[in-house]
C-alpha cells in the first residue's frame, strides 16, 4: 500500500480546496509529521482540525503570506524546526481570477506571479537548503492544464504563470537529482473548488464525462510523495479526465 509513514511533509495553500485535500490524504496514508501554510489562518485552523478529527494526525499550522523571500525563509526554517527534518514539500498555494486579457492590471499581473511563480521559488529554494542537508527529499508544484492550453476563462496571467511553474519544475529537478531531490509538477484539469466556483465548468467537455476533485489530484501529490515514485524527477503527471492528452 502507498504509506508516508515516517516521512514529514510541509503544505502550501493548505486552507481548502487542492491543498487540503492532500494533507488530508497524506494523513490518511500515515504521514509522520505535517506542517500546514496558508494566508488564512481561520480557515487553515479549521483544515487542520478537520484533518485530526479524520485521521487523528496532528498538524502545526503557520500563517503566512508567501510573496515575500524572507518570509519563505522563515517560513520552511520553521518547519523543518519543528518537523526535525523535511522529506516532503508540496506547493498548492496560488491564485487565479476569471476574465479576459482587458482585465487584467498591472498589480494583478505581479500579485499572481509573486504568489505563483516568486513565492513557489524561494519556498524550493531554502527546502533544497534543508534536504541537501538530510540527504534528499521530495518536492511537488501545483501547475495547471492551462500552462498548455492558455486557460479557458481566466485571466491571461494565471496560464502564464503556471507555464513558469512547469519549466521551473525541470530547472530544479536537474539542479536537485544528484542531491536526491526529486521535483515533479502536477497539472490539473477541471477542478471543483472554491476558487473555480464561478468558472462555468462543463462536464460535457471532458472525456471522463465529470469535472475533477480535489481527491483527484491529491492522489496524483500521494503518488510522487512515495517511495513508488523514486525514479521520477522533472515530470508532471496531468490530472484532467483526458480533456488534453499529451
Amino acid at each position: 500500500m502507498f504509506t508516508l509513514e515516517k516521512k514529514t511533509a510541509l503544505v502550501t495553500g493548505a486552507a481548502g480546496g487542492i491543498g487540503a485535500a492532500c494533507a488530508k490524504m497524506y494523513a490518511e496514508h500515515n504521514i509522520g509529521g505535517m506542517v500546514l501554510t496558508d494566508v488564512r489562518k481561520e480557515n487553515l485552523e479549521k483544515t487542520a482540525a478537520y484533518i485530526e478529527s479524520e485521521t487523528g494526525v496532528k498538524s502545526v499550522c503557520i500563517a503566512a503570506d508567501l510573496r515575500r523571500e524572507d518570509d519563505d525563509k522563515a517560513l520552511v526554517r520553521e518547519a523543518a524546526g519543528k518537523l526535525g527534518r523535511l522529506d516532503i514539500l508540496l506547493n498548492c498555494a496560488g491564485v487565479s481570477r476569471r476574465g479576459n486579457l482587458y482585465d487584467v492590471t498591472e498589480d494583478q499581473w505581479n500579485f499572481t506571479f509573486d504568489i505563483n511563480v516568486k513565492g513557489l521559488f524561494f519556498i524550493c529554494r531554502e527546502t533544497f537548503r534543508v534536504m541537501e542537508n538530510q540527504g534528499g527529499g521530495c518536492i511537488i508544484n501545483l501547475a495547471s492544464q492551462a500552462a498548455r492550453s492558455g486557460g479557458i476563462v481566466v485571466t491571461p496571467d494565471y496560464p502564464s504563470s503556471k507555464a513558469a511553474v512547469l519549466t521551473l519544475t525541470k530547472s530544479l529537478a536537474k539542479a536537485g537529482a544528484a542531491k536526491q531531490i526529486r521535483v515533479n509538477s502536477v497539472a490539473p484539469g477541471l477542478i471543483a473548488t472554491g476558487m473555480t466556483t464561478d468558472f462555468g465548468y462543463d462536464p460535457k467537455t471532458v472525456p471522463l464525462g465529470r469535472i475533477g476533485t480535489g481527491e483527484d489530484v491529491a492522489g496524483a501529490c500521494l503518488f510522487l510523495a512515495s517511495d513508488y515514485a523514486s525514479y521520477i524527477t522533472g515530470a508532471c503527471v496531468d490530472v484532467n479526465g483526458g480533456i488534453a492528452m499529451i
